[in-house]
């Protein structure tokens, strides 16, 4: 898993039934970093930890309230293509942190859904990310482990 953590870190989140803005979603503070081939995770969760992954969770709990989780990792082709291959359908989207939310609301509702998988390619000064959404913070990382998971074993 250490391979899919991106060099500015992984973070991953929960937020509130009734969230409404970034600090009513818990991440990690100081992201969980990969160190020495191990995931190294410094704190335990506080609300208002990550501004990129409370806007995501915001942006898809407007539209299906119960995607209320999320993991960013890597993005890489095989984890794309490992996510279509379970019918996953991911879905992209630009990597410009201005008006993210509304950008992605309306990705999401041109899609008519949210996919469980979302990403960037990245842009200048932006590392590439994905983000994996779950019904809780630990499907969402269970579904990235497993993704993961199944692109080690066919190597």
């Amino acid at each position: 898993m250490a391979r899919y953590v991106p060099n500015v870190g992984t973070n991953v989140g929960c937020a509130l039934p009734d969230a409404s803005d970034a600090t009513d979603v818990a991440a990690i503070p100081g992201r969980i970093y990969a160190v020495d081939g191990r995931v190294e995770i410094p704190a335990n969760p506080e609300f208002g930890a990550s501004r990129h992954v409370a806007t995501l969770v915001l942006a898809a709990m407007a539209k299906d309230e119960r995607l209320r989780g999320a993991v960013n990792i890597v993005t890489d082709d095989e984890l794309l293509s490992t996510a279509r291959d379970r019918g996953l359908d991911p879905m992209e989207f630009g990597a410009e942190s201005d008006d993210r939310d509304r950008r992605l609301l309306d990705r999401f509702a041109s899609r008519g859904a949210v996919p469980r998988v979302t990403y960037h390619r990245g842009a200048f000064g932006i590392e590439p990310i994905t983000y994996v959404l779950g019904e809780t913070a630990e499907e969402a990382a269970r579904l990235a482990v497993s993704l993961v998971k199944e692109i080690e074993e066919a190597e």
